[in-house]
C-alpha cells in the first residue's frame, strides 16, 4: 500500500502521537519511516519527549527546517514492497563459500509467502491500580524493558526502579538490553529472599489536568497579549527598578550600612546580609521585566506585610514566588560529624545544595483548573523565554478568577437561601408538633373532665344535707365550686373555633422541654 505526504503533514503527524503509533496505523516499520523522516529533513521528538509530556513537564518541538534540496514532494511511502533480506555478515575466519562445479538443472522461480506479523495494538494506559505478585515482577522486569513495562503500569521508569527497591527486586543495569543483543548480557541475578509473600499494588501515575478551553472574550486577551510581548526583554543592568525590587535594594543597602556601624564583629556578622549574587541579580533582574509587563496589561505587583509577592489582575489577588531549585546530594561526612556518629548511621550526609536553576511557582490555592502553575527552567529552556508564557497566564487568569469568585458568591447565596429554607422547616415541624401536642392535652383534658362530669352529677344526686356547712360553705356553695371550674376547664365551652383559635396561638417556642 502506498502513502502520500506533504513535508507539513508528515511533521504534524510525527509530533502529534508516537512513532510506535504512527508505525502501527501505517502497517510499516520504524527503520523505514526514519529513513523516509530522515531523507525529508524532518525532525522527530528526542527519547522520552512523550513521557514529559504525559506527566506536564516542559517539552520543546523542534520547528520544521527548510526543505531539503533532493527531497521532492509528495513524499511516499510504500508499505507493500518486500524489502530486501541482508546478507550473512561473514565474521574473521570464516571462509567464503565457494561456487559449486557442479551444473544445477534450471529451477523455476516460485514465490514464497513470507507471514508479516500484525501490528500489536496500543494498550490503553491504565487508570486502575494493577495487583501484582513479587516474583511475577521479578520475571517481568527480566523480560521486558523498565521503560515500556512501567508504561504497561502507568508510572515512569524511575518509579518502577524506586517499586523494585522498596521490594529488594534486582533489576537489569543500564545498557543491559544492548548487551543482550548481542550475546554478552550479564548473569540475571537470583531473587533473594523476601519477609513474607504479599501482594505489590502499582498505581498509576494521575496525569494533570487537560488544558481549558478559554473563553473567547479571555481568549481574545491572551492573543493580544501575545501578540504585543512575543518576547519579554530582561536588561543587562537594573535600570529605574520596579517598585517592589527598588525596596528590597534598599532594604539590603540599609542592612549593610548598619552592619557597618557595628563596632562588636560578632554583631556585625549578625546584620551584615552578605552580597547579592549572581542567581540573586539574574532573579531581579527577570522579575523587573515581568512585574513592568504585567502592570502594562493592567495588573499591579505588590508585596505583602509577610514579604509575599502577588499581583492585582482585574481585583483579584494572584499570590506567586520566585525560588531557585534545589536538589538532594549526597557527601562524607567531616571529621566532627565522624566523631559524633553511631555505628547505625550512614557513611554520608544527605543535603540540600542549590541548582542555579529558577522556578517560577503560582502560589493562589484557588486557582482556575487547566491553568500551569509552574515553570521550571532547564538546560534547553531558560526562565527568560518563559516570561511570555507566564504573562499571557496572568492575563488568562484575571478573568476566569473574577469568574470563579461571582461562582463562589452565587454558590453561597443560594446554600444561605437553602440553609434558611431548612432553618424554616424546622420550624415549621416544631411549631406542628407542639400545636398537636396541644391538640392532644386538649383531649385528654376534655377525656378526664367527662369523669369529672359524671362524678359531680353523682354527688348532686346523693340525699344530703344541703345547709350543713364546711370551712364556711354550704354543700351547695362547694357544688357550685366544682361547677366553675369544671366550666372554666372545658375546653370545648368556647366552641370549635375558640379550641383552634387556642391552637393557633402555639408556636416553636411554646414548649421548652
Amino acid at each position: 500500500m502506498e502513502h502520500r505526504f506533504t513535508r507539513q503533514e508528515l511533521y504534524d503527524r510525527v509530533w502529534s502521537k508516537p512513532m510506535s503509533h504512527i508505525v502501527s496505523e501505517l502497517g510499516t516499520t520504524t527503520g523505514v519511516l526514519g529513513t523516509l523522516l530522515r531523507r525529508a529533513g524532518i525532525p522527530t521528538p528526542p527519547a522520552g519527549y512523550w513521557m514529559r509530556k504525559d506527566f506536564g513537564k516542559p517539552v520543546v518541538q523542534q520547528p520544521l527546517p527548510p526543505t531539503p534540496a533532493e527531497c521532492t514532494e509528495p513524499l511516499l511511502l510504500d508499505t507493500g514492497r518486500p524489502r530486501a533480506m541482508r546478507r550473512p555478515r561473514l565474521t574473521e575466519g570464516t571462509a567464503t563459500p565457494k561456487a559449486d562445479p557442479v551444473p544445477k538443472p534450471d529451477i523455476p522461480a516460485q514465490l514464497i509467502e513470507v507471514p508479516v506479523p500484525m501490528p500489536a495494538l496500543i494498550k490503553p494506559r491504565p487508570t486502575q491500580p494493577t495487583t501484582i505478585t513479587r516474583d511475577d515482577l521479578y520475571s517481568s522486569v527480566w523480560t521486558t524493558p523498565m521503560i515500556r513495562l512501567a508504561e504497561q503500569f502507568g508510572i515512569s521508569g524511575n518509579g518502577l526502579a524506586k517499586i523494585c527497591d522498596r521490594e529488594k527486586i534486582p533489576y537489569p543495569p543500564r545498557g543491559y538490553w544492548a548487551k543482550l543483543a548481542v550475546g554478552r548480557a550479564p548473569a540475571q541475578p537470583a531473587l533473594p529472599e523476601s519477609g513474607g509473600a504479599h501482594a505489590i499494588i502499582i498505581r498509576p501515575t494521575p496525569l494533570p489536568p487537560p488544558p481549558i478551553d478559554l473563553p473567547p472574550e479571555v481568549q481574545q486577551l491572551v492573543d493580544k497579549a501575545r501578540a504585543s510581548e512575543p518576547a519579554i526583554d530582561v536588561s543587562e543592568r537594573l535600570l529605574r527598578p520596579h517598585g517592589v525590587i527598588a525596596a528590597w535594594l534598599a532594604e539590603h543597602e540599609e542592612k549593610k550600612q548598619r552592619a557597618r556601624r557595628e563596632r562588636d564583629p560578632w554583631s556585625r556578622s549578625l546584620y551584615d546580609p552578605g552580597e547579592f549574587t549572581q542567581n540573586d541579580r539574574r532573579k531581579h533582574r527577570i522579575l523587573d521585566a515581568l512585574f513592568k509587563a504585567i502592570e502594562r496589561h493592567g495588573g499591579r505587583v505588590k508585596q505583602g506585610d509577610r514579604r509575599q509577592l502577588f499581583a492585582e489582575v482585574l481585583g483579584e489577588k494572584v499570590e506567586f514566588q520566585v525560588r531557585e531549585k534545589q536538589k538532594q546530594e549526597r557527601r562524607p561526612p567531616t571529621a566532627d560529624e565522624k566523631r559524633w556518629r553511631s555505628p547505625d548511621d550512614n557513611r554520608w550526609k544527605q543535603e540540600l545544595v542549590a541548582t542555579g536553576r529558577l522556578v517560577f511557582e503560582i502560589k493562589t490555592w484557588q486557582w482556575p483548573g487547566g491553568l500551569r502553575r509552574q515553570w521550571v527552567e532547564s538546560d534547553k529552556l531558560a526562565m527568560e523565554d518563559m516570561l511570555p508564557d507566564i504573562l499571557t497566564t496572568f492575563v488568562a487568569a484575571g478573568p476566569l478568577l473574577v469568574q470563579q469568585r461571582k461562582d463562589r458568591e452565587a454558590a453561597e447565596r443560594e446554600r444561605q437561601i437553602a440553609e434558611q429554607r431548612r432553618y424554616e422547616e424546622q420550624r415549621r415541624r416544631k411549631r406542628d408538633a407542639n400545636r398537636w401536642r396541644c391538640f392532644k392535652e386538649m383531649a385528654q383534658d376534655w377525656h378526664e373532665l367527662a369523669t369529672v362530669r359524671d362524678f359531680l352529677v353523682t354527688l348532686r344526686s346523693m340525699n344530703v344535707d344541703q345547709s350543713a356547712e364546711i370551712d364556711g360553705r354550704s354543700i351547695e356553695q362547694w357544688i357550685a365550686w366544682a361547677e366553675d371550674w369544671l366550666t372554666r376547664a372545658d375546653p370545648t365551652t368556647e366552641g370549635v373555633d375558640g379550641i383552634f383559635r387556642r391552637i393557633g396561638d402555639i408556636n416553636d417556642w411554646t414548649y421548652h422541654d
